[in-house]
């Protein structure tokens, strides 16, 4: 869908605990958290402001599930990335992948 969005310059090394498994749970953590700060927005600021910001959140939550719906199936070809940032992929998911 939107492919050259998500190709984002690799800022660091992401850690070896932050798996597919775990960066799509947490992702859905994440998600949460949009919609209570969602939640928040609309409740407490006023009409131009929340527009804005609700958009914001409404992007990023957008962004998030595309990168979760990634992570589901990225393991198979060993090219596991999240907003850019290349994820290690543990050999007991796919032994053709080698730690980078």
């Amino acid at each position: 869908m939107l492919e050259g969005l998500y190709d984002l310059p690799e800022l660091g090394t992401l850690p070896v605990w932050a798996d597919p498994e775990f960066l799509a749970g947490a992702s859905i953590a994440g998600l949460v958290l949009l919609l209570v700060a969602a939640f928040l927005v609309w409740r407490f600021l006023r009409k131009v402001l929340r527009v804005a910001l609700l958009v914001g959140i409404l992007v990023a939550g957008v962004g998030l599930w595309e990168q979760r719906l990634e992570l589901r199936t990225c393991v198979d070809d060993c090219s596991c990335t999240l907003f850019g940032q290349q994820v290690q992929i543990p050999l007991d998911r796919n032994p053709r992948c080698q730690a980078s």
